[in-house]
């Protein structure tokens, strides 16, 4: 690791499976200087499974005791990064499965960009399905190739991607306002509103899941399941952004189609039905009356 980028690590935990998130702690701590792990549960997660080999004095262990979303649990590890005077902050969510060579190739990665005179906000690396091993394509804006290694990207998927600290200061924090669907996209478009730009990086490649499985329908539409509430968020939140000028039209018009058809598919093709076409209604009905945060009954 380059040890003139000082890089911070901020993992947002919520229920984890201790195992799985002990073996990510494990491929994650010898790369990076510090590691701060923001647990997002209502009930603390006991850390008493750290060991020697998990290098504890490099992890800060931050419990909020309430699930305050994706957003707020990020923005409380980034600040901390800052305050810190990190370089780099890389976000990671519990489930990814970092490589050895992540934190190496995308620090040399920005040292190489901004060497180019690239006014960079963050670089990313390959994700793919690590139970399929199938690489996560976009239908449109696959990216414009800057050369063998880079690609330019509109947005870019939080767990992996690692966050000029500098940038932060200009672009400002996570939009908490999401809680949790999209808070990636939005931080990535508002970047490019401040001059910013967004690349990956082919020389690093990084297992993920996105929802908790894909289907296809009539072999032809390709759905991912996520659990019932996110439709909430999913809805919701597409809402929001339709109505801000730096989200690009390309998205706006895939996001009205895909949530059209969606609309349809989840009630008809993906149990709980009746439960998924609740949380679609009334993450539209949020959406029109601009409602924020965190989902209530109310």
């Amino acid at each position: 690791m380059n040890q003139k980028f000082k890089v911070c690590a901020v993992m947002v935990c919520f229920y984890p499976d201790k195992e799985e998130l002990s073996s990510n702690i494990s491929a994650i701590i010898g790369q990076v200087d510090k590691l701060i792990i923001v647990d997002n549960s209502e009930e603390p997660v006991e850390n008493n499974f750290l060991t020697k080999n998990h290098q504890a004095s490099k992890i800060e262990w931050v419990s909020l005791k309430q699930n305050l979303g994706i957003g707020a649990a990020h923005n409380v590890g980034m600040k901390m990064a800052i305050e810190q005077k990190y370089d780099g902050i890389l976000l990671l969510d519990q489930d990814s499965n970092p490589p050895e060579n992540l934190v190496s190739e995308l620090s040399s990665g920005i040292e190489y960009l901004k060497d180019q005179g690239i006014k960079i906000a963050c670089l990313g690396p390959d994700i793919f399905n690590k139970n399929t091993n199938e690489v996560y394509k976009p239908l449109v804006n696959k990216g414009v190739e800057l050369n063998e290694d880079f690609v330019e990207k509109d947005v870019l998927i939080s767990s992996g991607k690692l966050i000029l600290a500098d940038a932060v200061k200009d672009i400002g924090m996570m939009d908490e306002s999401l809680f949790i669907d999209l808070v990636d996209f939005e931080w990535c478009w508002r970047a490019k509103k401040y001059g910013y730009r967004v690349f990956s990086s082919k020389r690093a490649r990084m297992g993920h899941m996105v929802g908790q499985k894909n289907i296809k329908i009539l072999k032809v539409y390709n759905l991912l399941i996520p659990s019932p509430i996110r439709h909430y968020y999913q809805f919701r939140n597409t809402l929001f952004l339709l109505k801000r000028d730096y989200v690009p039209n390309y998205w706006k018009f895939k996001a009205l189609v895909e949530r059209s058809i969606e609309f349809f598919l989840y009630p008809i093709f993906v149990s709980p039905r009746l439960q998924r076409f609740r949380y679609i209604v009334r993450g539209i009905i949020d959406g029109l009356y601009s409602r924020k945060g965190k989902f209530t009954n109310g």
